[in-house]
């Protein structure tokens, strides 16, 4: 059994986002353990969708990073159990949760796009 640590800040000043100021912190502690697909890229091209992950045998905490593309409007498409679930452009990530036996394919928007990604299955 293995440990995995997220974290999550956000923060911001007073009128940027809120009348209020900004400042929520959060950690867990999740024990993951095998199947893990350890942390990997792959371009993602525009015009249809390609496995990202072809399916998890347990319950995961999945993380994906849109890392790069040649054009900055570029996005991709995530793509979970065949639902287009999230819009994700060039440098912006998530972290969740994901209940067994769920595909997820991405196919770039705009223009390919360098995804990165890794599974961690819970204990």
């Amino acid at each position: 059994m293995a440990t995995l640590t997220p974290g999550l800040t956000l923060t911001s000043s007073a009128d940027q986002v809120s009348s209020d100021a900004l400042s929520i912190s959060l950690t867990d502690s999740l024990a993951v353990g095998a199947p893990i697909t350890n942390p990997s890229r792959k371009s993602i091209a525009t015009g249809s969708a390609q496995a990202v992950l072809a399916s998890n045998s347990g319950f995961s905490h999945i993380f994906i990073h849109c890392v790069s593309s040649s054009n900055a409007a570029a996005w991709v498409q995530l793509l979970i159990g065949g639902n287009a679930t999230m819009k994700i452009r060039v440098g912006e990530f998530a972290f969740l949760p994901l209940y067994s036996g769920l595909a997820i394919t991405a196919e770039a928007q705009t223009a390919a796009c360098v995804l990165e990604y890794a599974q961690w299955t819970n204990e």
